[in-house]
């Protein structure tokens, strides 16, 4: 399972190569955050990461595919998240010449950088930026501003760690606007002080995360040489001119304007590949607690001594749905962040390909970015209140994890802008194939409504008959397909109908977001399942296969049986049917948990539990972290002499004898027996 997991054992020898770095270190990561505060977490942090990571970046090694969610999986602290997008900008945004000075520094942590695009007043909205750079043609330099409060950079993570940043600002010449550039700044000097004109802050404390800088960025006329702008699709001439590149003939590629796209696009699979670590590791710890910790009587009868055998917490039926409908998420989201990385990879290398599918690849990682993360941040938190009360202390590991993953569901985008993203993209796919064209890829199901005569009514699925019915892969995609579709369907007419009786498609558009919201979710979720279905078609080993299909249909199951976006598309029974079939898969599933969980090959060092060790040694890890709790080891607390001069002395000086007025033979205050009551 683990090999069919990563992707083949080639995969596996890989990704145990790359999260080897850290259990070679002994003591990375095996800090306490809170005891040496915030500046000494961010320094180390980012020691750990260049302990794990110097090495082969001297030799110029270059993380490819799955090698970034490798690196998570192995991961111990928040790593260096500005080296992504800075790394990424300067390889698909520089000119030859410009990646010949930038790229090989980068590589090898010669330089620090990181990617201040967000504004404290802007954020998705990426054209309404207003961070400036005007050019000097005297000087043939841009001039750098935020020109307000509003405009200055906010949220860039690394930013304090930082040499460099790209920065996204309007381009300015002779007082015409040509829209939003990226421009590479340096913004600390050989001896790490910040340049003239330059201010650099940390954001201050945050949920969690607390290692990863997160900064802000004023700029006052700070001046960068002309050739300080990324240059691969434009450059500035000396006397101001503009000049737009073709790069029509770049391997048989038309850039057609979207290239650009890829460096976002590359953030989003990114954040896609992490969600199913996070969510992964957190089912991990919480269905190893729970198949050791035991709470209740198995028999209730009274009478029963308190040694009587008590119920394993993962065998009450709703704990149960909720550790393993958050493990089908994570299988689902890992299946999915593959297909994406791939398809992302053979575009990168391959241009002509890339330019011809990147508006169906910047709807596919909109839309699963926006789902995978949210529902992975509500899913931790879900597996957190399942482990109970200890689950809320940090030496649990999946608090922290909690805590840490919380920002990835808005960064980059919230669930509902790239919700509408999607949407927006379907919108246009179901124009196309009304008006005849065969699509293919992420809209592909949409085909179906090339025939005008196609109803809700006539394109419901059959009623199952049983909830085992429900249990089948092949009938649970017809259902969602067909929730897809009418989705579409239903949002597309509506919003002609407005349009029709006299709205601009702004605001027809505006007035359909929650039902485009819902559409645009509905038909990421069939995607994943569709892509969970390949994968399963693709297992050779029966018993692999065997649970696949239960976890693929938990995934589905449990959507169905939030009910959202499903009412009245079915009827009550099947509903009821629904849920029947959850208790069953559940059940079936039970015996392979730990297992499936054990499949992940997480280390107990990227785990840092307590709760959740292979050795399901619970209650001795608890203990031995409470022990070597700060506050047990420095000698009499502070808090103690506060207290001191509040209580009774003489009274605790009895040290559990009785109180002095007490009369061991008088029993004319015990209340009467409970037969003369």
């Amino acid at each position: 399972m683990t090999n069919f997991i990563d992707g083949g054992l080639k995969q596996t020898l890989q990704r145990r190569w790359i999260t080897g770095s850290t259990e070679e270190m002994e003591n990375v990561g095996k800090h306490d955050r809170e005891r040496i505060g915030k500046r000494g977490a961010i320094a180390r942090n980012f020691v750990d990461f260049m302990k794990i990571h110097k090495k082969h970046l001297n030799r110029f090694y270059v993380p490819k595919g799955r090698d970034m969610m490798y690196m998570s999986m192995g991961q111990v602290g928040g790593g260096y998240p500005g080296f992504g997008l800075f790394l990424a900008t300067i390889v698909g945004q520089s000119s030859p010449e410009q990646i010949g000075w930038w790229l090989p520094r980068t590589y090898t942590m010669g330089i620090t950088g990181s990617y201040s695009q967000t504004e404290l007043g802007t954020g998705s909205n990426v054209r309404g930026l207003a961070t400036t750079a005007e050019y000097d043609k005297s000087t043939q330099e841009f001039v750098l501003n935020t020109p307000t409060l509003a405009s200055m950079k906010w949220w860039p993570s690394s930013l304090t760690t930082s040499t460099h940043t790209v920065l996204y600002a309007q381009l300015l010449i002779d007082g015409k606007e040509y829209g939003v550039h990226p421009f590479f700044l340096q913004v600390r000097d050989e001896n790490l002080n910040t340049l003239p004109g330059v201010e650099v802050l940390d954001l201050g404390t945050k949920v969690g995360e607390n290692e990863v800088d997160i900064g802000l960025l004023r700029l006052r006329d700070v001046r960068i040489p002309r050739r300080h702008l990324f240059e691969k699709r434009q450059h500035v001439e000396p006397d101001g001119t503009y000049v737009k590149h073709d790069l029509s003939g770049e391997n048989g590629a038309a850039d057609s304007g979207k290239g650009h796209y890829l460096t976002m696009i590359t953030a989003r699979v990114s954040l896609v590949s992490t969600a199913c670590v996070f969510l992964s590791k957190g089912a991990t710890i919480a269905i190893r607690y729970s198949a050791v910790r035991r709470q209740g009587f198995v028999d209730n009868a009274k009478g029963q001594s308190y040694r009587a055998e008590q119920n394993k917490i993962i065998d009450y039926n709703m704990n149960r749905f909720v550790l393993l409908r958050n493990l089908a998420l994570a299988f689902a989201i890992r299946f999915t962040s593959n297909w994406l990385t791939d398809c992302l990879d053979t575009m990168q290398n391959n241009p002509a390909e890339a330019t011809a599918d990147i508006s169906e690849l910047h709807a596919s990682a909109a839309g699963l970015k926006g789902y995978c993360c949210n529902a992975t941040a509500l899913g931790l938190e879900e597996l957190r209140k399942a482990c109970g009360g200890a689950g809320y202390l940090k030496a649990s590991g999946i608090a922290a994890l909690e805590a840490d993953y919380k920002w990835r569901a808005t960064a980059e985008g919230d669930t509902t802008v790239m919700q509408l993203e999607t949407a927006k993209y379907l919108m246009r796919a179901c124009e196309r194939v009304q008006a005849g064209e065969n699509l293919t890829g992420l809209s592909q199901a949409l085909n179906v409504l090339r025939d005008p005569s196609w109803t809700l009514s006539s394109a419901r699925p059959e009623a199952p008959t049983s909830a085992d019915a429900l249990t089948s892969v092949d009938v649970l995609l017809e259902w969602f397909r067909f929730r897809a579709v009418a989705q579409v369907k239903l949002t597309k007419d509506a919003l002609d109908a407005r349009i029709k009786a006299g709205e601009t498609f702004n605001e027809a558009w505006k007035a359909l977001t929650l039902r485009a919201v819902y559409t645009g979710q509905s038909y990421v979720l069939y995607f994943m399942l569709s892509k969970f279905a390949e994968m399963i078609r693709s297992c050779e080993n029966a018993a692999c296969k065997t649970v696949l299909e239960r976890l693929c249909a938990l995934f589905a199951l449990g959507d169905m049986a939030e009910g959202r976006q499903w009412h009245g598309l079915f009827d009550i029974d099947t509903a009821t049917m629904v849920e029947e079939a959850c208790s069953a898969v559940c059940a079936a599933l039970r015996p392979d948990a730990v297992a499936l969980v054990d499949a992940w090959d997480y280390t107990d060092a990227a785990l840092g539990s307590t709760i959740g060790a292979k050795d399901g040694n619970i209650y001795e890890r608890q203990f031995l972290a409470a022990v070597e709790s700060d506050i047990n080891q420095a000698g009499r607390p502070e808090f103690l002499d506060v207290l001191e001069e509040f209580v009774d002395k003489d009274f605790l000086a009895l040290h559990n004898k009785p109180d002095p007025s007490c009369d061991p033979d008088d029993t004319s205050s015990y209340p009467p027996p409970a037969s003369k009551l």
